[in-house]
């Protein structure tokens, strides 16, 4: 373990807030990295040395002050690590005054320095699991040794899965440490599912990959209620929304469909901010796959000269929403038939598309979606 410039500072504000005096932090070269006085960063301190080469607290009075290079008067101590001397913690102060506080601000660095450590090894984990899948879901083939080595990492890739995706808009809480609101969500969700039959792992700030184990006893239904509950109690804790695509092909070895199928539900998910499984999306799947540009393209030729009129547009809402009844649109709108017809001209004078045709309805249903899709991406972004 390297005690770091960074990790040094960090010790030197946590342990500043349990007592006044001036504290320094010194690596095992006796250069001092981090203190509350900024003029001794930097400089050397021969009574670390000291206590790096016997590995017991020094003591500094007046008169050794004297004597060392660089020291004030107090007490220096090892900061130990799986044996090792790795630093040494100093206290400004006269000897007697400062002891009381020494032993208990030394554990409290080498937990700190502990804590680090250990965080630090689970972020290597996790990128390192992070690799392995990435290079998983890209691949169409896979040996022995490949799998091999996801199973010393943990992965179960011997099991059947089907991917899901899960996007936060985590980046978006500025007051609160990103790190522990992912832990928090990993806690959150295993509390709702359960170790048992699943594996989730972080996949980049803000999206959880979920690789769920599906076996005889598999149910769709009970799977949405528990996405269901895992998203609404997050969204009740942190006051954001939660997006959630399902993929849909059973994936053992190779999961790169799986997952293709996820990001695809996952779009349509974000744009209602919902659950989506694939294997429920239809025209969305073509959609989807079509350039931004030529959608807007399709909508200019199509829908957006009925823009300035809105009431055109609801028109057309219900009318494809009644399945073209002309009886059931005029009553769910409260409006005389003649007035529907007289709309539904309009529609086709304005557009040079008619609504009562089976090609102008399929034009205008797709027509309809790129416009509240597209609607729905502009009132995510003002969110």
């Amino acid at each position: 373990m390297h005690l770091s410039t960074n990790l040094a500072s960090k010790i030197i504000s946590e342990v500043q807030q349990a007592m006044k005096e001036d504290i320094i932090l010194v690596d095992t070269k006796g250069i001092i990295i981090s203190s509350t006085e900024k003029s001794r960063i930097g400089t050397f301190h021969e009574g670390a040395t000291i206590v790096i080469k016997t590995k017991k607290v020094l003591y500094i009075d007046q008169d050794k002050a004297k004597i060392l290079k660089g020291v004030k008067a107090g007490i220096n101590m090892p900061i130990m690590f799986n044996k090792q001397v790795i630093g040494v913690i100093g206290i400004t102060g006269e000897p007697k005054k400062v002891e009381p506080f020494a032993e208990l601000i030394r554990r409290m660095t080498e937990l700190i320095i502990q804590e680090a450590y250990y965080t630090e090894r689970n972020e290597w984990e996790i990128r390192g699991i992070e690799s392995y899948l990435y290079e998983w879901i890209n691949s169409t083939s896979v040996d022995k040794e490949f799998l091999e080595r996801g199973v010393m990492l943990g992965i179960p890739v011997y099991d059947t899965h089907i991917c899901a995706l899960i996007q936060s808009e985590i980046q978006t809480l500025d007051h609160y440490d990103i790190p522990r609101i992912q832990k928090e969500i990993m806690e959150l969700f295993y509390s709702v599912f359960g170790k048992e039959n699943h594996f989730l792992i972080r996949w980049g700030q803000e999206r959880f990959l979920l690789l769920k184990k599906i076996g005889s006893t598999f149910n769709k239904n009970h799977f949405h209620s528990q996405l269901k509950n895992f998203k609404e109690r997050f969204e009740r804790k942190y006051h954001h929304h939660l997006a959630i695509g399902v993929g849909k092909t059973m994936c053992r070895q190779i999961i790169h469909r799986s997952f293709k199928e996820a990001m695809k539900a996952l779009k349509v998910a974000q744009k209602h901010l919902g659950i989506v499984f694939y294997e429920d999306l239809i025209l969305e799947i073509i959609l989807e796959d079509i350039p931004i540009e030529i959608q807007k393209d399709f909508q200019r030729r199509t829908i957006d000269v009925l823009k300035e009129d809105p009431i055109l547009i609801d028109t057309l809402q219900h009318y494809l929403h009644n399945n073209q009844s002309i009886k059931k649109t005029s009553e769910e709108m409260n409006i005389h038939i003649n007035t529907l017809h007289y709309r539904l001209n309009k529609i086709e004078e304005l557009t040079g598309i008619n609504p009562k045709t089976t090609e102008g309805i399929v034009i205008f249903y797709i027509s309809l979606m790129l416009l509240n899709s597209h609607s729905h991406e502009m009132d995510k972004r003002k969110l």
